[in-house]
């Protein structure tokens, strides 16, 4: 039996109450705390699965088995924190009210704890490289990590229930697609004469499988981008990604309302009835969201129009937009870099409650649709963004299906490319195309972020087992617990 079915099934006893007439329950843990009440009274409470059972080992008891005091006291002095015990007895609520099990054989040491377990480790670097101990000693450590699984089966649960196929598509090939980033490269001893890379994302996969017949369509899996790494940001990262035939802006605006109001308000009740160590602040995470349109918010927090984005001398305009303004220029002064950079400094401060930045300037989405917008004859994409607390969630579009407008947004995109920052156009997928994409939405969700989220977590390593890469990097350097 588990400590917590015990928990579950005994918990009407009353005080002072022994159930000496049911079967004698078999209990398997790790020791977490002893406490020796003289000579012959010893309490130890076991842990397993985050649940906890108090042990009463008195050897008056014991004796009846032929245990002997030598014995007895051998147990208990050898006996560490740490260490996993197997114990047998019989439920029993003492008369301080605790739900106990009495042993009645001396228990059985499975596994010893060979390291002093402390009680407390608050050193960050030393629980980061030592991960299982930070698990054994911290109750959020654990506590977040539980919460993201609950996360990710909601998230796939929705999407099963709305129809929609689970797939896995691949993480390894010849090229990358469906993002700009700089994608780790590695090679095949199958195919030593070509470059293979970890994908930056799969839409341009799960799009192929849309073209092929899958109306709806999700993958929940990691992808790798060889960039920064910071307190939101990791290398290696989990993302959700779902499309869907015939559903357009807004309708991917709607489901999404619908989905994270709907996981927030379950994150609640999950948190309240398993997790008191997190305590999240999701009231805000309500149903319908705030909009911002992106040119027509940022014109107004500069007050000057922003000039025609589809000329050539565009990236000149913006570049003096933000001089004038003295805004930190990006790293790189291309036109997507330059207006994402005034994103951030208008328009995402803006979105602390839960936002969409709506219809970005067409070169920031290259893989939408695009049109004219009708109030600022920008050509801009049907796109949008959600933050909430100025932090990007998800992102999603009406996705381009003309294998002729692709093309062009690609050549496009390539323009704007900086050192391995891009990706050389994707023949097979703009062939794909020309077999017909339905019209199509797309949605992608960042699973780490919404984790940190839905958990409070302040760093994106906290909601990964093993904490960041440059965690995992140094576990050969790791550092001893004292």
């Amino acid at each position: 039996m588990t400590c917590g079915a015990f928990n579950q099934e005994f918990k009407a006893l009353k005080y002072n109450q022994q159930r000496s007439d049911a079967c004698e329950i078999s209990l398997q843990g790790r020791v977490n705390a002893i406490r020796v009440a003289g000579s012959k009274l010893v309490f130890f409470d076991l842990v397993q699965d985050g649940q906890h059972v108090q042990s009463l080992c008195n050897y008056q008891v014991l004796s009846e088995a032929g245990v002997t005091i030598e014995e007895f006291k051998r147990f208990y002095q050898t006996i560490r924190r740490g260490d996993i015990l197997s114990i047998n007895g019989f439920p029993h609520r003492t008369q301080r009210g605790e739900l106990s099990l009495l042993v009645r054989q001396l228990p059985c040491l499975l596994s010893p704890c060979l390291r002093r377990l402390p009680t407390h480790l608050q050193d960050r670097e030393t629980r980061v490289r030592n991960r299982h101990v930070d698990f054994l000693v911290n109750n959020r450590t654990i506590d977040i990590l539980r919460l993201r699984a609950k996360i990710i089966e909601y998230l796939r649960q929705y999407l099963l229930r709305s129809d929609y196929v689970e797939v896995q598509t691949p993480i390894l090939a010849e090229g990358t697609g469906g993002a700009v980033a700089r994608p780790f490269r590695t090679a095949a001893t199958e195919f030593p004469d070509r470059v293979i890379s970890l994908r930056i994302a799969p839409e341009l996969w799960l799009k192929r499988m849309v073209i092929g017949g899958f109306d709806r369509v999700f993958e929940i899996g990691p992808s790798f981008r060889n960039e920064g790494l910071d307190l939101m940001h990791n290398p290696e990262f989990t993302t959700c990604e779902f499309y869907r035939t015939y559903f357009g802006l807004e309708d991917l605006i709607g489901m999404t309302e619908n989905m994270f109001a709907g996981l927030a308000n379950h994150v609640e009740l999950v948190v309240a009835e398993s997790f008191p160590s997190l305590n999240p602040a999701l009231t805000c995470i309500k149903a319908p969201f705030k909009r911002i349109d992106f040119i027509n918010g940022v014109e107004t927090a500069i007050n000057q129009q922003l000039p025609n984005l589809l000329l050539p001398d565009a990236d000149v305009k913006v570049a003096k937009i933000l001089r004038d303004r003295a805004i930190a220029m990006p790293s790189s002064l291309t036109l997507p870099q330059m207006l994402d950079r005034l994103s951030a400094t208008y328009l995402e401060p803006q979105c602390q409650k839960p936002t969409f930045i709506v219809h970005h300037p067409e070169c920031l989405s290259p893989l939408a649709k695009s049109f004219l917008h009708p109030k600022n004859s920008q050509r801009v994409a049907a796109s949008a963004e959600l933050f909430i607390n100025s932090q990007e969630i998800a992102n999603m579009y009406e996705e381009e299906n003309s294998p002729f407008e692709q093309r062009r947004k690609f050549l496009e995109q390539n323009s704007h490319r900086t050192g391995e920052s891009g990706f050389i156009i994707d023949e097979s997928y703009l062939d794909a195309l020309e077999w017909g994409l339905p019209p199509t939405g797309g949605f992608g969700c960042g699973i780490d972020r919404l984790c940190m989220l839905m958990s409070g977590a302040k760093r994106i390593g906290d909601v990964l087992s093993f904490g960041s890469l440059r965690n995992v990097v140094s576990l050969n350097r790791a550092i001893g617990v004292k």
